[in-house]
This record gives structure tokens, C-alpha cells and sequence, in this order.
């Protein structure tokens, strides 16, 4: 039989939580409604799409429309497990929230899983939620470059750091980190900031943080950081790979510009001992072979999922 492992939406946040975990039977209701608010907006952001005159749009359009229409969860009563084994996705997170979710809550899991190794082998590592801003601005390409540019400057200082150099810098006490580019636009212009989890044996100090970032950017100095609990490290986590689904707090046409921007670009970063973790090939969850399962077929409808089928399968 093979081993009942952590399933990707067990870890909370980007996809909800219950008390028995988000992996389990009592949790499905809630999580089927989270997928079909995901899948709405994804349809509404299709209708925009469709309006616009660009070959791409309307790709996009196409490719968004399918994704989602039907999800087969597999759920594992001998471990009460359930499993998200059958689906078609689009792959497109920046406009799909349902894609958004999946491939967040993955990273999330993959991760987790480096940070618990990297615990075990040096328990004084801590981890911290760091998260740095840049002014807001009406040009999103201009703020986005100063934010990568900054950024790219603090990194540099450690590298100088590690190899002899004489910089000084409140970053020289991460041995890992993995960060992420997000994107908001309350009214007030576009607010580009980063969010990163850093692992440090020694605390990063804000004040002084602040003030380096104050001196690399010339016009920001707003950086905050948290210690995040040993006991409940993925709710840090989740902030740093929820990235994909803030586009869909933009308006459509918001959603559909930003996307075009960043097309290419790389919104998830890494150094340390977080570098060379992949992104996940596969949306879907991985089946547990050799397991009694009943197979739960949902099919999205006008006012959400909605079962349209059960079936029980047994090992050969």
C-alpha cells in the first residue's frame, strides 16, 4: 500500500482549512466553493477577453474557457484523503484563479517541505515573512523595474558580503530565501511590493533594514518583517505564493494589462538552499495507488460545482 503523503491543500490559507485538515471529506464542500468562486471570476475575465481585439485575448479566451468545466476528486476513505486526480487546466494563473490556486498551493507544499529539511538539519534556522514596497505610481512598467531593480541592488550587497566584500547589509543574514512579485491597484496607482520568506539564524533588524532600503531605492523606506511560528509556518508561506491570485482583486481590464506586463517575467525568486525547486508540471493532485477510493465528478454549472456522479473503485 502505498503511503498516504501530505496532499498541496492541506496547507491552509490558499485554499481554506478546517480543524481535520483541508484534505479531508469534511473539508470538500468548502473547497468546492472556493473552486467554483475561482472559476466565475475566471469565466468573467473570459467575457472581457473577448471583447478585445488581440489575437492573444482571445487564445487566452479560449484556452480559460474549457478550464475547470469538470473536476473528478478521488477521495481515499481508508485515510480520508481526497484528492484532486482528474481535471483539465489552462495553466494561464495570471488570469485563471483556479489555476492560480492550484499551482499556489504546490509551491506552497514543495516549499514547506525544503523548509522542515533544512530545519531538521539546523534547528536555530528561523524563518521570517519580509516583505518590501516602493512607492505607488501610475506607470506599472516603471514601478515594477524600480521594485526588480532595488531588489537585484539589496541582493547584490549580500553576495558582496559572502565573498569577503565590505558591504553591510541586514540580508547577509538570510541563508535562503524565496520571494515573490505582487500587484495591487486600490485607486490610489499601482503598488508593486515583495513578499519573501528569509532563514536566519540571527534576526533581521527592521529599523536598520528600512533604512538600507530607504538608501537602495531613494524613495521608499516601508519594509516589514515577522517572525513566523515554528508551529504554523505555513500561513508565512502562503503570502509569499498567493502572488497569482491577487490579480484576480484587479478589474478585469486591470487583470488583463498587468498580465500582458508581466508576461515572461519572473515572479518568483530564489537563493540559498530554496533555489532549484521547480514549479509543478502537474495542477493535479498525485493518486494514492493500491487504495479503495470513490471517485467524485463534479461538473461546473451556471451557479457553481455540482455532483453529477459517485463511483467506488477497489485495487486490482
Amino acid at each position: 500500500m502505498k503511503k498516504a503523503k501530505k496532499n498541496p491543500e492541506s496547507r491552509e490559507a490558499l485554499t481554506g482549512n478546517s480543524k481535520r485538515g483541508s484534505d479531508s471529506a469534511e473539508a470538500l464542500p468548502k473547497r468546492v466553493e472556493r473552486y467554483s468562486k475561482a472559476k466565475s471570476r475566471a469565466l468573467t475575465m473570459v467575457t472581457y477577453l473577448r471583447d478585445q481585439s488581440t489575437t492573444r485575448a482571445h487564445i487566452v479566451a479560449s484556452k480559460q474557457t474549457e478550464c475547470g468545466a469538470w473536476l473528478e476528486f478521488s477521495h481515499y476513505t481508508d485515510v480520508d484523503q481526497v484528492r484532486l486526480t482528474k481535471a483539465s487546466f489552462c495553466k494561464q494563473h495570471l488570469t485563471c484563479p483556479l489555476c492560480a490556486i492550484r499551482r499556489g498551493s504546490k509551491q506552497v507544499n514543495s516549499y514547506l517541505e525544503k523548509y522542515e529539511q533544512l530545519r531538521e538539519k539546523s534547528p536555530m534556522l528561523r524563518a521570517y515573512l519580509v516583505t518590501f514596497t516602493v512607492k505607488n505610481g501610475e506607470d506599472l512598467n516603471e514601478r515594477q523595474n524600480h521594485l526588480a531593480d532595488s531588489l537585484r541592488k539589496l541582493h547584490g550587497k549580500r553576495r558582496d558580503k559572502a565573498r569577503g566584500g565590505r558591504s553591510v547589509t541586514e540580508a547577509s543574514k538570510a541563508t535562503a530565501a524565496v520571494w515573490s512579485f505582487e500587484l495591487t491597484n486600490q485607486g490610489n496607482g499601482w503598488h508593486p511590493h515583495v513578499h519573501a520568506i528569509w532563514l536566519c539564524e540571527e534576526a533581521p533588524v527592521q529599523e536598520a533594514l528600512s533604512a538600507e532600503w530607504h538608501r537602495i531605492t531613494g524613495d521608499s523606506f516601508i519594509v516589514d518583517i515577522r517572525r513566523i511560528s515554528d508551529e504554523e509556518p505555513a500561513s508565512g508561506f502562503v503570502e509569499v505564493f498567493k502572488y497569482a491570485l491577487k490579480f484576480s482583486d484587479l478589474t478585469p481590464e486591470q487583470n488583463w494589462f498587468a498580465a500582458e506586463t508581466f508576461r515572461g517575467a519572473r515572479l518568483l525568486g530564489s537563493f540559498g538552499s530554496f533555489r532549484g525547486i521547480k514549479p509543478p508540471e502537474s495542477l493535479k493532485d498525485e493518486a494514492l495507488d493500491d487504495m479503495p477510493y470513490t471517485a467524485l465528478f463534479f461538473k461546473y454549472l451556471p451557479d457553481g460545482y455540482s455532483l453529477q456522479r459517485v463511483t467506488r473503485h477497489e485495487p486490482d
